[in-house]
């Protein structure tokens, strides 16, 4: 691979001190017989030491005119790059070198170049996103909690008044401790070096128990489950894929109607797992499907009360996390299926 990546800059080397040292012999033989003729200098032992001075003092010349040319060529588009990674590395991530070099190896860092500008000029877009995205989050549930707040301090409150307020703003604390354990969970996967600590657990019980805890969300819409839940075993991380199923189950709760059906079907092969989670709800627009991974994005916004945008983010990590897969299925007329699809191994 070394020689494929450095052959043309070594040939251009190579071609380049050949072509210098025949055209220094053929310039000073042409010199040496041009003073001959001239008779400015004679055959004979007496003027070896001229002949060296001169050949000394022309190769000095010529080799000032090779350096200046290979500079030239090569060490200047160099130093341009290097001063322009000086100013990446203050923060200025506009700047593009031109890609079109004589030499193919300058030519590919110069284009290796512009690309790592172009991806680190979106990651710096992705993270202004999401910090502003990040502060935005906090702010509402904050601005509700003080707003109730405030109304508690009012003393011509009702005992259904303060209980409703108390409510509210026990909800607006809840929402702010899920978005902070939901941002910290994506922290922790994203930046995780060492593999997922794993163990062997049922998967099927895994999900039945989410569904006990959700218990309270779900009765008072009186929804029905159909489920599809045979007998299986996983060997992967237990803590985080309960978080799978808490994120989508949720889902399924919140967009679905009074007195709806939510289906949860488990099948396998030989080499997966799958889980289907089909709700009859609101379907999501097709041009928001392939969004709806993205960290805070929300494309309803009448749905913003109902979730902060991290959930399936986090569904993603996680699977993602367990080389599977997770996809999504949708229309507002026939509701909404994800699949999570878990490799067996």
């Amino acid at each position: 691979m070394k020689t494929k990546l450095y052959s043309k800059l070594w040939i251009y080397f190579v071609t380049l001190i050949f072509v210098s040292l025949v055209l220094l012999s053929i310039l000073f033989g042409g010199l040496l017989v041009f003073l001959m003729r001239k008779e400015i200098i004679k055959p004979g032992p007496d003027n070896h030491l001229i002949i060296i001075s001169i050949f000394t003092l022309f190769s000095i010349i010529t080799g000032t005119g090779v350096a200046g040319l290979v500079g030239r060529r090569i060490l200047a588009p160099i130093r341009e790059l290097s001063a322009n990674m000086n100013q990446v590395a203050k923060g200025d991530f506009s700047l593009r070198v031109n890609e079109k070099q004589p030499i193919q190896e300058v030519q590919q860092l110069f284009d290796h170049f512009n690309t790592m500008v172009v991806e680190l000029d979106s990651m710096e877009t992705l993270r202004n996103d999401f910090v502003a995205s990040v502060s935005h989050e906090f702010k509402t549930p904050l601005a509700t909690i003080q707003g109730y707040v405030q109304l508690l301090q009012t003393s011509d409150l009702t005992p259904q008044e303060i209980a409703d307020y108390q409510r509210r703003i026990l909800e607006g604390a809840e929402q702010l401790a899920t978005l902070t354990n939901n941002i910290l969970r994506l922290t922790k996967l994203e930046s995780a070096t060492t593999p997922l600590a794993k163990t062997r657990f049922r998967l099927d019980e895994q999900i039945r128990e989410v569904l006990l805890f959700l218990r309270p969300q779900w009765e008072p819409k009186n929804i029905q489950w159909e489920l599809t839940l045979p007998r299986k075993e996983f060997y992967g991380n237990e803590e985080l894929l309960y978080q799978v199923w808490l994120n989508l189950i949720d889902n399924s709760i919140k967009y679905s109607q009074q007195d709806a059906v939510v289906a949860i079907t488990l099948t396998s092969s030989t080499e997966y797992l799958e889980i289907c989670f089909q709700d009859w709800g609101m379907g999501i627009p097709e041009k928001e499907q392939k969004r709806v991974f993205d960290k805070f994005y929300q494309g309803d916004t009448s749905r913003k009360s109902a979730g902060n945008g991290l959930g399936l983010s986090l569904v993603r990590e996680i699977v993602d996390a367990h080389e599977g897969a997770v996809s999504v299925t949708s229309s507002q007329t026939a509701g909404t299926r994800f699949f999570v699809r878990l490799p067996l191994g």
